[in-house]
């Protein structure tokens, strides 16, 4: 037993002039900042950070995801490079595998 709707027949559609159609076709004014151009950026960001300025990390870029590495002093610090990084004009993830070390 198939299902029927209530209208006579006619299926019915979206109207031609909805908002969304189109918005895939549109391309983007700005283009992807490339992994060394966002590598750059970061670690220009780190140096200036007072919280993560004297301390020795590894800054690697693949596809526009940061993965950071090295070792802080305090969750402050590992937070703040973090957040540094998800700042920065590009970047789509982190991978914040900082360590915190009382000795750092």
């Amino acid at each position: 037993m198939g299902m029927t709707s209530g209208t006579s027949g006619s299926q019915w559609q979206y109207p031609g002039d909805r908002y969304y159609y189109g918005w895939y076709d549109q391309k983007q004014e700005q283009s992807q900042p490339a992994d060394g151009e966002i590598k750059s950026n970061v670690v220009g960001r780190l140096r200036e950070n007072l919280h993560t300025k004297d301390f020795e990390l590894v800054v690697d870029v693949k596809k526009s995801v940061v993965i950071l590495t090295g070792e802080v002093s305090s969750t402050v610090a590992k937070r703040a490079a973090g957040d540094d990084c998800w700042d920065t004009p590009g970047v789509v993830d982190v991978s914040n595998q900082l360590s915190v070390s009382a000795r750092a």
